[in-house]
Formats: C-alpha cells, structure tokens, sequence
C-alpha cells in the first residue's frame, strides 16, 4: 500500500498489543529447531517478564533515550502518519552481511531477567530459559521519505556509537526518530538436550528464511 494513500493504524479496528490505542503493525520471522534427524520443529514464544499470562508476543519499546533511562527526555521527531521500515535482510547469510544491521542480536537467557551479554550469531550452547531475539531499528530518518523501495533506505543508524550513547545521525538521515525495539523470547528449552542437537555440535535454531 502506497503511504501515501492511507494508514494501516487508521485503518485497524483490532489489536492484539496489551495497549489497545496500538492499532500499528509489527512482524518478525518465526523461529524453527533443526533436529539431528533432520526434522524441524516450531519454536513457541514465551511472554516476557512482567507479561504473565500472555501467550508470547514480542515487547515493543518506543523510546526516547536508553531502555534504563526511565526518565525519557531527549527530544525526538515522531514518526509520521504512513511511516513503514523493515530491518534485516532474509537473503543474507553471511556475518559479513549481517554486520549491516548490528543491532540484530540475541541473549541467551539464564532466567527472563536476563539481558546481556548480546551476541550477533544464536547461542552455541542450550540455554536455560530461552533465547531472546533483540531488535533494534535505525532511528536517523532521511526526514522526507516515509518509505524506500527496500524499505529501509530513508533510515540510517547513527554515523558513530549507537543511538542509546547518543550518537549522531549522518547528514543523509539528519532527523533523529525514536528507537522502536522489539524483545521476542523463544522457548528453545524444550530442546536443550544435546541428543537433539547435531552430532558435530553447530548450532541447531534456523529462521524461517532458513537463516542460521
């Protein structure tokens, strides 16, 4: 749909975010478990901490500042009517490629207040409670396109450091937009046991973009 045509969020009568005025629309990629067999199997998600009851779901933060900053003050451009941007790329494979998009990362969870480390490739060894797949989208806008053909030119991260350290936004993307950040917690406990996992040890978690 052209952005300029109309909004999704307008448009929305539904939702299954916990804030019901969130009538935006997000999306990741599912999560599969490579079994020595050759078989693969579905990876449930879980809810975060402080979600009790839910049934998976990713949490989105649109912030401000640093997740820890709790106060929320440096000043940021909302983002337009129509704005659309994806991060990552299914075609990509190797780490030279995915060193485009650094704040693709995961956390191997000892128990669901975990958060570091972060590391860009999946955990090589089971994790207690799960696998955290950390999402963190550009946040320096072109401040003209509310959308590329890719649908990731008219956005940039910052030219140096990263946008929680305050780094600034290159002169192509000069408008600093918040940071949308997605945390999506997958069950991998369930398949922890090494007689899953393949006899020469690699890690067993494929996107369904078959992404390792």
């Amino acid at each position: 749909m052209d952005p300029e045509s109309g909004d999704i969020a307008e448009r929305a009568t539904c939702t299954t975010c916990q804030f019901s005025e969130d009538f935006s629309n997000y999306w990741t990629a599912m999560l599969f478990f490579r079994a020595r067999n050759g078989s693969y199997h579905r990876v449930p998600q879980i809810p975060n901490v402080g979600f009790d009851g839910q049934k998976g779901g990713m949490t989105v933060y649109y912030m401000q500042d640093a997740l820890a900053n709790y106060e929320q003050t440096s000043k940021v451009t909302a983002f337009k009517t129509g704005f659309r941007m994806l991060i990552g790329d299914a075609s990509y494979r190797t780490k030279e490629q995915a060193n485009r998009f650094r704040q693709i990362t995961y956390t191997c969870l000892q128990d669901l207040s975990t958060r570091f480390p972060e590391t860009m490739d999946f955990p090589k060894e089971p994790c207690p409670t799960g696998i955290m797949a950390n999402v963190r989208f550009p946040t320096c806008w072109d401040g003209k396109n509310l959308d590329s053909p890719d649908h990731m030119s008219h956005m940039s991260y910052p030219e140096t450091g990263t946008f929680e350290s305050g780094g600034p936004c290159p002169a192509s993307h000069p408008v600093r937009v918040p940071q949308l950040m997605y945390e999506t917690i997958w069950d991998t406990s369930q398949f922890n046991s090494k007689d899953l996992w393949p006899e020469d040890g690699s890690q067993p978690f494929v996107w369904s973009m078959d992404d390792t």
